[in-house]
């Protein structure tokens, strides 16, 4: 059997719907695949390299395992399609595809035991206390120029 397969039309519809109502610009080209042997979940992102970019004119190429992504139920799929897309940024000033990473990293028995609110607020906390200890050191260093002054 083949590593990559054309998406069944039903699969490659949802996520044309998906990518349509989604921020991402109409003329970026995405290509949908199915790779069986993928073991990635809930699938694979990634920025069409040169070459490819030259011979198919595709911009970004997701990769799915359709046999298990066709077991799911619909609410699963669309939950799915939603996070692959989500990966995809588009710069408008520098007119380039970014791949971006899950903003969500954390262990599921820790997220478990609170939320996903906790978690978010926590992480907003830590970057607001980075952003003050900046500020401080920032003021320091003048603090401490002005004094050799």
């Amino acid at each position: 059997m083949a590593k990559f397969e054309e998406v069944y039309e039903d699969t490659l519809n949802l996520f044309n719907k998906h990518i349509g109502e989604s921020s991402i610009p109409s003329f970026l080209r995405i290509k949908i695949l199915s790779n069986e042997g993928l073991k990635e979940i809930p699938g694979k992102v990634s920025k069409s390299q040169d070459i490819v970019k030259f011979m198919t004119n595709y911009d970004v190429i997701i990769q799915v395992n359709e046999p298990i992504f066709d077991e799911l139920n619909d609410n699963q799929k669309d939950y799915i399609v939603k996070d692959l897309i989500a990966q995809i940024h588009y710069d408008m000033d520098k007119d380039k595809v970014n791949i971006l990473k899950p903003d969500v990293t954390t262990f599921s028995g820790v997220l478990r035991q609170y939320d996903i609110d906790t978690y978010l607020g926590l992480k907003e906390s830590i970057a607001v206390l980075i952003e003050q200890r900046k500020i401080q050191e920032d003021l320091a260093k003048q603090a401490a120029k002005v004094v050799k002054s």
